[in-house]
């Protein structure tokens, strides 16, 4: 059996003189319908007709095709196509009936006959009456797209469809149309590199830059055509990115360390191409890029280097000097229509990264970016007349509620309790009720900054957010002054808070609100009213020394011990007074406050 192939009809000739003629465009027609041919074909020939059988397919209606034989001999008129019908290669072969009509034009994905004129000269009238030539004589129709001899229809629609996506979205430069053409789904990625595969050593970008054509303009180049060239290597060599967690079942042939070469070689294009004039339309598809960068350096490093995490790394530096490429843009426009539009979104990536490497110090660098960005912001919007005191109008909600709350950790970490309290809590208040998992994401660091600034959470909050385990029993004990109690509920969920970078912080701060609420619970105790209105508080150390005795659990405690705790307290503004060491007693600050101020207000903001 021979087998010739074109771009809309196959033929299969068998070894007797009666040829078998049946469609080949299943993505056109439909599996069902093909096999219906064939079927059809192959019962004229077992019922005895010398003559070729040619089925003619008319859509009849979107639930079925109608197919009817008939007797015609076929005639193979094979036409150059025109320049209108090159983005179209499927209408390049139609089969005539020997009188000038076309039974079937394939390749137009529409139910029409075509308009041809009689068949004229001997060659002509040769070929409409014999079996279709060699394949040596009857070349395929070269256009603009590849074809092999084994693609099959589908898998060319799928990359011919693909590629004619990406070219319209980046000629009308539609955002959205581009980021669907990038973020394919795994059946049409499998599609495609199924394709891509049957011809491996074939050069990509030679052939992007045949489809896609740079135009005229000063600021194109060929920027986008390369990164369109190593997002297809990508899906050629490589799994979908979807396969990179770990939890999934990856294909054997993934290699994760080349997957994440090769995906930065494509993120490193579509920040090139970024970097270009007139490209703030592309925001959306470099934030996918850009995720997807930092996603898979994360996985590959929990797959091979859990250690080192060079990955991940690695992503981190090209994120943050892409934050920097676009917090520098000094246009003067709003916001959004310049690059700073992209410099929350590659800051909260950076930020992902470097504390998932605990190393906090490098997002600094990032910081002095997005507070560039967000001057920029300011001074345009009070140059305009416009009331934009934070700069962060121009950005989502989303990027701004995961800004501050990086901002807010990485607050906490560097000791600042203040500045920290008020990044969270904008970010709890603004995210929404949608995000319940991203909102108890945020009150984790929350709850433990406010225990550390003198104010508790309700019961009511913690049992609602599924945090009553952690910090119920540590706030019944910071309350009371329970300072062993509280110390040992530290001990006990010293991984999960480990975790989450918060334990180290939670047990040097905590142990200031015990000792400062154990004294402030002892004057309370001991404070009568025999005592005049007009005397300053006082407090005994005798009667603090049994309290911290009990309270720590700690018999070996002395009076000079409680007297350097109650100095150190004095010194940071915890404890207002003095303490007259000859008579072993604390001289408290007359006032509402008794000499005990709220702890909130000695932190600096």
């Amino acid at each position: 059996m021979r087998l010739v192939s074109s771009l809309g009809l196959c033929v299969a000739r068998p070894t007797d003189a009666r040829p078998l003629v049946w469609p080949a465009a299943s993505a056109l027609i439909g599996f069902r319908a093909v096999r219906a041919a064939v079927r059809a074909s192959r019962a004229s020939r077992a019922s005895g007709h010398a003559q070729p059988t040619l089925v003619k397919l008319k859509a009849k209606s979107q639930k079925g095709w109608k197919i009817e034989p008939t007797a015609a001999r076929p005639t193979w008129k094979a036409r150059q196509p025109e320049k209108s019908q090159l983005r179209d290669p499927f209408r390049l072969l139609e089969l005539t009936d020997g009188s000038g009509g076309a039974e079937c034009a394939l390749g137009s994905g529409r139910s029409a006959v075509a308009k041809s004129g009689p068949v004229q000269g001997p060659r002509e009238a040769q070929i409409g009456r014999l079996p279709p030539p060699r394949a040596a004589r009857c070349k395929p129709l070269r256009t603009s797209g590849f074809l092999h001899p084994a693609v099959s229809i589908r898998e060319l629609l799928f990359r011919n469809q693909h590629i004619a996506a990406v070219k319209r979205a980046y000629f009308s430069q539609d955002a959205h149309a581009l980021l669907a053409a990038f973020r394919i789904d795994p059946g049409t990625f499998g599609a495609i590199q199924a394709d891509l595969n049957r011809d491996p050593n074939r050069d990509l970008s030679a052939w992007i830059l045949g489809q896609i054509l740079v135009s005229a303009s000063p600021t194109d180049s060929e920027r986008f055509q390369s990164l369109v060239a190593d997002f297809l290597a990508y899906v050629r060599d490589h799994a979908p990115l979807s396969y990179a967690s770990v939890a999934s079942q990856a294909p054997a042939m993934a290699d994760w360390d080349r997957a994440y070469d090769a995906w930065a070689l494509v993120y490193s294009r579509a920040s090139a191409f970024f970097s270009l004039p007139d490209t703030v339309w592309f925001v959306s598809s470099l934030r996918f890029f850009a995720s997807s960068l930092v996603t898979l350096a994360m996985a590959v490093d929990q797959r091979t280097d859990a250690v080192q995490k060079r990955k991940t790394t690695d992503a981190a530096g090209r994120l943050s000097k892409a934050a920097g490429m676009a917090g520098n843009d000094r246009s003067q426009a709003r916001g959004s229509e310049t690059k700073r539009a992209a410099v929350l979104m590659l800051a909260n990536l950076s930020f992902k990264a470097y504390f998932k490497l605990n190393n906090t110090r490098l997002c600094e660098t990032v910081l002095g970016s997005v507070e560039n960005a967000l001057k920029l912001n300011r001074t345009f919007a009070a140059n305009n007349g416009q009331n934009d005191e934070s700069g962060e109008q121009c950005y989502s909600r989303a990027d701004r509620v995961t800004y501050r709350y990086y901002l807010g950790r990485l607050r906490l970490f560097q000791h600042n309790i203040r500045a920290a309290s008020t990044h969270l809590r904008w970010a709890f208040d603004n995210c929404t009720l949608r995000n319940l998992r991203n909102k108890r994401a945020i009150l984790i660091p929350l709850v433990a900054t406010y225990l550390i600034l003198g104010r508790y959470p309700e019961p009511a909050l913690l049992e609602a957010s599924n945090l009553s385990h952690v910090y119920g029993p540590l706030t019944f004990c910071l309350k009371s002054g329970q300072a062993a109690a509280a110390m040992d509920e530290l001990d006990r969920h010293m991984d999960w808070l480990r975790f989450r970078g918060l334990y180290l912080i939670l047990r040097e701060k905590l142990q200031i609100s015990l000792w400062r609420n154990l004294a402030r619970r002892c004057l309370a105790l001991s404070y009568g009213p025999a005592q005049a209105a007009s005397a300053p508080p006082t407090l005994r150390v005798d009667k603090l020394l049994s309290a911290a005795r009990l309270a720590w659990r700690d018999p070996s405690l002395q009076p000079s011990d409680i007297e350097a705790i109650l100095a150190s307290l004095i010194d940071q503004g915890f404890v207002k007074g003095y303490i007259l060491h000859s008579k072993g007693v604390l001289v408290l600050q007359k006032g509402p406050h008794m000499g005990f101020p709220p702890i909130w207000t000695v932190f600096n903001p």
